[in-house]
């Protein structure tokens, strides 16, 4: 066995000693590592998830107050709008046919000729319009039926109507054309505005020929 000197081999028991403590300094190093890379881990697997649920919350909030905020309140303002623009149109439309039908009655009688007087008997400025086109077929758009005629369904100072009789209930028209197409574009307008039920019907001499859907 070889003498080894005291001094030496005390160096090489230092050099052991500190080799062991490098690698338990790497060791540890080692597992610090390790569990931070599980961290990451496990903190990459749950941040997808949290920023899901932050979006779905963010979208979420954003619809609520867009369905129940600005735009109910635009869309409000802009069928307000619409409506009343088509009530309007209406109400010139009718106001024009009224004009016509005035025009074709019997020109030399002023009363009739002066549609817009309150006093006038709509129904029997109809039955004279009905007289002067005898024979000719007669398009009018009818709006409601009542079983009793109580209450006017519409004022005459306003809006010009018709009513006529038929089997004890009172049928509310508006509007005498001599062509179907004017009766169907009256139709449509009265539709936009609320009168779902309004149909076509044209006459000859008074009495109703057929229904125009």
């Amino acid at each position: 066995m070889p003498f080894i000197e005291e001094e030496k081999f005390k160096l090489m028991q230092e050099d052991l000693d500190n080799a062991k403590l490098k690698r338990e300094e790497a060791e540890s190093e080692l597992s610090s590592t390790q569990e931070e890379l599980a961290t990451l881990k496990k903190s990459s697997k749950t941040l997808p998830i949290f920023l899901g649920l932050l979006l779905g919350l963010a979208l979420g909030a954003a619809y609520y107050f867009y369905a129940n905020g600005g735009s109910s309140a635009i869309n409000n303002i802009d069928v307000e709008a619409v409506k009343k623009k088509e009530a309007f149109r209406v109400l010139d439309s009718i106001n024009r046919a009224q004009a016509r039908a005035a025009r074709n009655s019997d020109e030399s009688d002023n009363d009739i000729s002066s549609s817009s007087n309150s006093d006038i008997n709509t129904e029997t400025m109809a039955d004279e319009v009905a007289q002067n086109t005898n024979g000719q077929t007669i398009y009018s758009v009818q709006i409601g039926v009542l079983s009793e005629n109580k209450y006017p369904l519409l004022s005459s100072e306003v809006i010009p109507s018709t009513v006529t009789t038929d089997d004890g209930y009172f049928k509310y028209s508006l509007g005498l054309y001599t062509t179907l197409g004017e009766a169907k574009d009256l139709q449509k307008e009265l539709i936009k505005i609320g009168f779902s039920d309004a149909f076509v019907a044209s006459y000859i001499n008074g009495k109703r020929q057929k229904i125009h859907n």
